[in-house]
């Protein structure tokens, strides 16, 4: 018997404002869920849609979480093997319409599964033996000074792939003349990645193809919201349009690298999980990414890189809250790289993370 016994409710500032072609923010809010078992086993997931981004509200999850309080889920007490986890964790989240609740949901079952079994929550999902570290890029700052600074510190850490917001909506020039002088300093021997956040046009696009496709970017990450009809010459990573797109429609079109796979937008594990066996399967990267949430969102994230196949570096540099192997287990920021951490679950204290204001709770733990 597993049991939903509480929401918590989280509030932090981000320690620098994390800017995109999406939306600029300076804070976070986020709800944690609590399940528990008739073992005293506690599993946490959190929910924290990004403005501006997220199809949802952070209203809108809670309401959705808050339905949900005091019941029994009807869910295996024990995980099933990882060939059945994912259609486990989708069916549990089914009937919840918010996609960051999805995630919660699926999240803090996990944690829990994996906690009655004394294992990390990525060894339930992972069909072969993880990799001991996985690589991570390093999202840099605005500005070509900015940019070149932060990233030749990262390269002395042993980083090598770089991602650079392009907002069209400012100036794609900007963005465009960084990736430029990112290259000509660190040389061929590092990845670089670009992302538009679908702010631009195919018309404003054309005139900066031929510099982009000489940069020998690894993707540039959802260019336009018009659709993609003809090849720009340069390798596609899609994220926001993995939302609204049916599965089949994704192998039509050109030029796709990569798929960013985002837990708390996509609505859990199960649908990223989903989404990462149909890159498999037609050749493209998965890719596992975060919204800008804490520690327990990040896990989340961190589980699913380390449980999908890693052809390429994985979204989950750190950033604002995460303060290190004391906050997040898979996170070593001496090295920017995860690393397939043996706590049981996330790894993350359940009571220290549900140290928060208590919207609703049964009996919280």
């Amino acid at each position: 018997m597993i049991r939903v016994t509480g929401l918590v409710a989280h509030h932090w500032a981000l320690a620098t404002p994390a800017r995109s072609a999406a939306g600029t923010w300076k804070e976070r809010r986020a709800i944690l869920l609590a399940l528990e078992d008739e073992g005293g086993h506690l599993g946490v997931g959190e929910a924290a849609p990004l403005p501006g981004y997220s199809r949802d509200t952070l209203e809108e999850a809670q309401a959705s979480l808050r339905a949900l309080l005091g019941s029994e889920l009807p869910v295996p007490a024990d995980a099933p093997e990882a060939a059945a986890c994912r259609t486990a964790l989708a069916d549990a989240s089914a009937r919840l319409t918010s996609p960051a609740a999805r995630s919660a949901l699926e999240a803090a079952l996990l944690d829990l599964w994996a906690r009655r079994r004394g294992v990390p929550a990525w060894q339930l999902l992972a069909s072969s033996p993880a990799a001991e570290r996985v690589a991570v890029s390093t999202w840099l700052p605005d500005g070509v000074e900015a940019a070149v600074k932060a990233a030749r510190a990262a390269r002395a850490r042993g980083v090598r792939s770089f991602k650079v917001k392009l907002d069209a909506w400012e100036s794609l020039d900007d963005g465009v003349g960084a990736l430029v002088a990112l290259r000509e300093a660190l040389g061929r021997d590092v990845t670089l990645r670009a992302d538009a956040n679908r702010s631009a046009t195919l018309a404003a696009l054309e005139p900066h193809l031929a510099t982009l496709c000489a940069l020998g970017l690894e993707w540039l990450e959802e260019p336009t919201a018009e659709p993609l009809t003809k090849s720009l010459g340069v390798p596609i990573a899609l994220d926001e349009s993995l939302a609204a797109s049916e599965l089949p429609a994704l192998a039509t079109l050109p030029d796709v690298a990569a798929l960013v796979l985002k837990p708390t937008a996509l609505g859990g594990l199960a649908r990223c999980l989903e989404l990462a066996a149909l890159a498999a399967a037609q050749g493209r990267a998965a890719v596992a990414s975060h919204t800008l949430e804490g520690p327990v969102g990040f896990m989340t994230a961190a589980t699913l890189a380390l449980a999908v196949e890693q052809r390429t570096a994985h979204g989950l540099g750190p950033y604002g809250r995460l303060l290190g192997a004391a906050r997040c287990p898979a996170l070593r920021p001496e090295r920017d790289e995860l690393v397939a951490w043996t706590e049981p679950g996330f790894g993350l204290s359940p009571k220290e993370a549900l140290a928060g204001a208590i919207v609703d709770s049964t009996e919280h733990p």
